[in-house]
């Protein structure tokens, strides 16, 4: 088990990197974390808490990809691709090119699983969609921009998008095809950083999901005021069932499906962008 002091060093760095806000339920999570990594080990925690505590990057995002989750499957809640994926359609009749965000993409199950629904909904014709999808966590994006999955992640994935969207690469993986993976830009972003994309334009819909829920309130509430700074006019926030907005709620309006949100339009003026540079 983690002792008081390493659990107390963790809770101030994981509000500190990414505005975690770490509760006594969380020990044993960070301690069988931590035995699955292999950093437990002698004085090997101890020294990774020390060397973030320093600025030292790597051992800051070695902890960031202890603090943080990475829930993540195909087709997570299928009504939310369903929804997101008409309404980027209809943005993109109306306009040349609809634009979606994966906010918290982790190993890159959810910006494919949309990039899957886009190609359905526009059958025949070359989807006329980006996808920009970042996440904190640099080691799940790695395994994002490989785009190669074992069986046992694709174990949900229906047989017939399974033979149209991947193609089998060893015995037990299979990958993204090209005409997927075209469709999706990765990046490495933290969400509670001052600096945030320079992005031209707005989004039409944004996925995320499983974030909010992990936020210390202030950071929350910030968050969400910057997402709905980002949202198109009409434009969707969807975010896991079990999330609330809080405090940010007056933002949105709730949908007709659990976990979607619309803008509301009164409620963004005051929202600032801040300029960043989206890491590569």
């Amino acid at each position: 088990m983690l002792t008081s002091r390493q659990f107390e060093q963790a809770r101030h760095l994981a509000l500190r990197l990414a505005g975690i806000e770490l509760v006594d339920r969380h020990r044993e999570i960070l301690y069988r974390r931590s035995v699955r990594l292999g950093i437990l080990e002698g004085n090997s925690l101890d020294a990774l808490l020390r060397a973030a505590e320093d600025g030292d990057p790597r051992a800051s995002q070695r902890l960031v990809s202890l603090f943080t989750t990475n829930l993540t499957g195909f087709f997570r809640h299928p009504a939310h691709f369903d929804v997101a994926a008409e309404h980027a359609l209809r943005a993109a009749q109306r306009r040349r090119q609809a634009r979606c965000w994966s906010a918290a993409a982790a190993t890159g199950e959810e910006p494919y699983s949309l990039a899957m629904a886009l190609t359905d909904v526009f059958r025949r014709e070359e989807p006329r969609v980006n996808i920009l999808a970042t996440d904190i966590d640099v080691e799940a994006l790695a395994v994002a921009r490989r785009g190669e999955y074992s069986v046992r992640a694709l174990a949900g994935l229906e047989a017939e998008r399974l033979e149209r969207f991947f193609t089998e690469t060893t015995a037990n993986h299979w990958g993204i095809k090209p005409a997927v993976r075209r469709l999706v830009e990765f990046g490495a972003l933290n969400l509670v950083e001052v600096a945030w994309l320079n992005i031209e334009g707005a989004f039409d819909v944004i996925f995320c999901r499983n974030v909010l829920m992990y936020l210390e309130a202030s950071y929350r509430y910030s968050v969400v005021e910057r997402l709905a700074s980002l949202l198109a006019p009409d434009g969707l926030l969807i975010l896991d069932p079990t999330e609330y907005l809080g405090k940010a709620g007056h933002f949105f309006a709730p949908a007709a499906v659990d976990g979607v949100y619309s803008r509301r339009r009164a409620s963004c003026s005051s929202a600032t962008r801040e300029s960043g540079r989206l890491r590569r």
